[in-house]
């Protein structure tokens, strides 16, 4: 490495050059400009942390209007990881407002099985879930 102030010789293609260093730019500056850098990268590029995936189940009747009060049930057929052997079952129940909406909240994605009731009547259906996003889904009771 050759310092400020210092002389060197370059013998190419047979000519000879003197050169003369003037202030390079200290070793140390450029680790702290190449770190700095690969922070930022890192900063920009790291995980970004991921909110729950949520659905909105609307139900309504054969004539289009919500209804009220209707029970709907979010549930995942048994599953069993083949590694480790643990049984995953998802289930959650919600009842209807007043504009025939139900809200669920899951932290992983997942497709769903839909059931609605209200009375005598009833709806069956699936919904997929997807990691951060409200996932709708309208449902006719008949």
């Amino acid at each position: 490495m050759f310092r400020a102030g210092q002389v060197y010789i370059n013998l190419n293609n047979s000519r000879a050059a003197a050169y003369k260093v003037e202030n390079p730019i200290p070793m140390n500056r450029i680790l702290t400009i190449i770190l700095s850098l690969s922070g930022l990268f890192f900063l920009t590029t790291s995980c970004k942390k991921t909110e729950p995936c949520e659905a909105v189940i609307t139900v309504v009747n054969e004539q289009g209007q919500p209804v009220a009060g209707a029970r709907v049930v979010l549930r995942q057929d048994s599953v069993v990881n083949p590694q480790t052997g643990i049984r995953a079952d998802i289930f959650d129940e919600e009842f209807t407002t007043s504009s025939g909406e139900a809200f669920f909240e899951f932290k992983w994605e997942a497709v769903l099985n839909v059931e609605a009731e209200f009375d005598t009547l009833n709806a069956r259906d699936y919904i997929r879930l997807e990691q951060s996003e409200t996932v709708r889904k309208t449902v006719i009771v008949r």
